[in-house]
C-alpha cells in the first residue's frame, strides 16, 4: 500500500508498506494551475470602459460581459430585477 499526502505548505508525505511485493518508490508532480487574477482579464470580459461606477452587463451581440458607466436601451423598456433576498 501506497499512501501519499501533499499539505497545505506544500509539505509531501509518502509511506510505503515494506510488506507489499513489488516496487517501492513513489513519484509525486504537485499539480498546477492556470489563475486569472482579475476579472478585466477573464476572455469573456470586455472591460475596456472601466471607471468608478461601472456596472457589469452581458452583450449578447460579442458573447461578453461588458463594462457601463450607464445604462440605456433601444427597446424603450428597462427592467431591473435584483431577486429575492
Amino acid at each position: 500500500m501506497v499512501k501519499a499526502v501533499l499539505g497545505r505548505n506544500n509539505g509531501l508525505s509518502a509511506n510505503i508498506n515494506k510488506n507489499n511485493a513489488g516496487a517501492q518508490q513513489v513519484s509525486v508532480q504537485t499539480p498546477t494551475i492556470n489563475s486569472v487574477n482579475t476579472f478585466k482579464s477573464l476572455s469573456d470580459v470586455n472591460a475596456s470602459t472601466l471607471n468608478d461606477g461601472a456596472l457589469i452587463q452581458y452583450d449578447a451581440a460579442t458573447e461578453k460581459f461588458i463594462t457601463k458607466t450607464e445604462i440605456s436601451t433601444e427597446t424603450g423598456t428597462i427592467t431591473f430585477n435584483g431577486g429575492s433576498f
